[in-house]
């Protein structure tokens, strides 16, 4: 993909000096791996919602109550647009991530938001890392708030992988993407292989010629131009390449004192990164740094689903015997933070 000259302006609040300090950071680089003669390395851009409400029908605490609170869900809808469109102008794509609170709240409250992130050529997918509702019934939701769902499985917790994939056998038909196999709280242990291959039923991080998905790797999983550029230099020949960043919704958050939004866990001051449009323009600078990895031929900014395609048309010619996968020595927040990311 061409990427645009650009780009997203808007008027935003004055940002800190931390803050300031932090896109300095980012844009500050400009290193892009000079070996042209190996194939690209992937890029993707998830982002997930996560479900306000666990089995036994409390609100969790930690999570906006997207279907309860209209204020809430239209505030993190507005900054989710916003994000959609700077990150088109870049010329990549979003794989929205949604948990079925998130949907029954668009449904409710805004049924235009999946309508609009795909008219951007954005990607809606089903998310239920470690949630009590069945990947089927969380696609059902997309669809009741008028989105139009992949094949993505976004989210699977490994501690009962093979359980998942003999429950999505019966649904076939929907799904046949898988990303982002995880430990609970993205804890120590986690897979971060950054290739693609068909998971076996004896073993998942090993290779079926036979296997019915497609499990796309998002390698370090940190939002790093430093770890992007790591991988492009650590691409193996023969196997497709690929890499994530990853962003959750709960992370833009509201201006203090914003009418209508109570809990303060949801607002930042105006000067701080955290605040919504200041951390859409951290992403900014972060992928203006990306687009010099693009512009070299060293990155391809690409969804999941392309990926997947991608994986179809060139399977018979990769390389898949290549040992255990890689495992994170940190949770993944410590490794976001030790990268210098303002909202992990």
């Amino acid at each position: 993909m061409t990427c645009g000259k650009h780009r997203y302006r808007r008027t935003l609040a004055v940002l800190g000096a931390s803050a300031l300090c932090a896109i300095a950071a980012v844009a500050a680089c400009s290193w892009v791996d000079d070996d042209t003669s190996r194939d690209p390395l992937y890029l993707s851009i998830v982002v997930h919602s996560e479900e306000d409400t666990g089995a036994d029908g409390t609100l969790k605490p930690f999570i906006p109550d997207y279907d309860g609170d209209p204020t809430l869900l239209l505030h993190f809808t507005t900054a989710m647009r916003a994000f959609a469109t700077m990150v088109s102008s870049h010329g990549a794509v979003i794989n929205f991530g949604s948990d079925w609170t998130f949907s029954r709240g668009v449904a409710l409250h805004d049924p235009g938001f999946y309508r609009d992130l795909e008219a951007m050529g954005h990607e809606i997918d089903a998310h239920a890392h470690e949630s009590h509702v069945p990947y089927h019934e969380v696609r059902d939701e997309i669809l009741r708030a008028g989105g139009h769902p992949t094949s993505v499985v976004s989210g699977l917790n490994e501690q009962g992988i093979q359980a998942s994939l003999t429950s999505l056998d019966h649904h076939l038909g929907e799904f046949r993407i898988l990303w982002g196999v995880a430990l609970p709280g993205h804890g120590v242990g986690e897979c971060t292989a950054g290739w693609v291959w068909r998971p076996s039923r004896d073993d998942w991080t090993t290779h079926d010629a036979d296997g019915a998905y497609i499990y796309v790797g998002h390698g370090e999983l940190v939002n790093s131009v430093e770890g992007i550029r790591r991988a492009v230099a650590e691409r193996v020949p023969g196997q497709l390449n690929t890499y994530a960043v990853f962003v959750a919704v709960r992370e833009f958050k509201a201006a203090a004192g914003t009418a209508g939004i109570h809990d303060a866990q949801w607002t930042a001051p105006p000067s701080s990164v955290q605040y919504w449009e200041n951390l859409i323009a951290w992403w900014d600078r972060f992928l203006e740094a990306t687009d010099e990895l693009v512009a070299a031929g060293d990155v391809v900014y690409a969804s999941l689903t392309d990926i997947a395609a991608t994986f179809e048309a060139t399977e018979d010619t990769l390389v898949f015997d290549v040992g255990e996968v890689p495992r994170s020595a940190a949770p993944l927040r410590a490794r976001n933070l030790r990268a210098g990311y303002p909202a992990p």
